[in-house]
């Protein structure tokens, strides 16, 4: 099992490069990050170059795909994320997909889903990068009020109609488990229709230890199965991260 830390959870105040270098001082390998359009995308991979550290997942520029309308800025959005994952030799994106719109039955909100997802696979297959989507919960992240895809359960159900390997689940076990729970056994069932796993506590979405999942089972339940990505760690630290981050590397981290 590989994981990754998100340098924008773990250590807010410091930038992506700070970041990166705390990291590196402590043999943390690889990291994730959400918006890549507001930093310095050379300077990340000169860091990144320098100490040995793989990117595992960039978030796609944010744009909907549930509403029709808007395909054209949805396609284009990938296509630009698709150069910046390639440019930092990153193989996997994070896809939020929209927020409902005004009008639209969820019926047609799913069906442009598929159709626009359908659209960026010659985008996704000229870079060779797969983009994951994610349900997101809306039950305590009041901010996501209104995001269209909130289960787990909807989102595999629309990658087996894609039915393409770039096209794949964002796993944020976090979220998954607010919304749905059982959150091994959706994994197990599921496992190869998911390209990112995600990791914080619930509830709080702080440490991994603090709340009611028992992440050592979960992350020995993930070894045991055909998974080859990574497990992004990716919770609002209360105290300083890095003890608790080197001590989860030594426990679960296999490479």
């Amino acid at each position: 099992m590989k994981l990754s830390f998100n340098t924008e959870t773990l250590f807010p105040g410091k930038s992506i490069y700070e970041s990166m270098r705390v990291l590196n001082q402590n043999g943390l390998k690889a990291i994730e990050f959400w918006s890549w359009h507001d930093k310095d995308l050379r300077q990340i991979k000169e860091a990144k170059d320098e100490y040995g550290i793989e990117v595992a997942s960039i978030v796609v520029k944010l744009e909907s795909l549930v509403d029709p309308s808007r395909r054209e800025q949805a396609v284009e959005a990938v296509k630009q994320s698709c150069e910046a994952a390639k440019y930092l030799d990153c193989r996997t994106m994070v896809h939020t997909v929209g927020f409902e719109v005004e009008g639209l039955s969820r019926e047609e909100m799913h069906n442009s889903l598929v159709e626009g997802l359908h659209a960026c696979i010659p985008v996704l297959e000229a870079y060779g990068i797969t983009t994951a989507i994610e349900p997101l919960n809306t039950k305590v992240d009041l901010e996501l009020s209104g995001y269209y895809l909130t289960t787990s359960e909807e989102s595999f159900e629309i990658v087996k109609k894609i039915n393409h390997p770039l096209v794949k689940v964002c796993y944020d076990m976090y979220h998954v488990q607010i919304m749905e729970g059982h959150v091994i056994s959706r994994m197990q069932n599921q496992i190869h229709h998911i390209g990112h796993i995600q990791a914080a506590g619930n509830p709080g979405r702080h440490e991994l230890y603090i709340g009611e999942m028992n992440y050592d089972n979960i992350f020995d339940a993930i070894k045991q199965m055909d998974y080859q990505g990574y497990v992004g760690i990716e919770y609002f630290p209360i105290h300083d991260p890095v003890a608790d981050l080197r001590q989860l590397h030594a426990k679960h981290h296999t490479g």
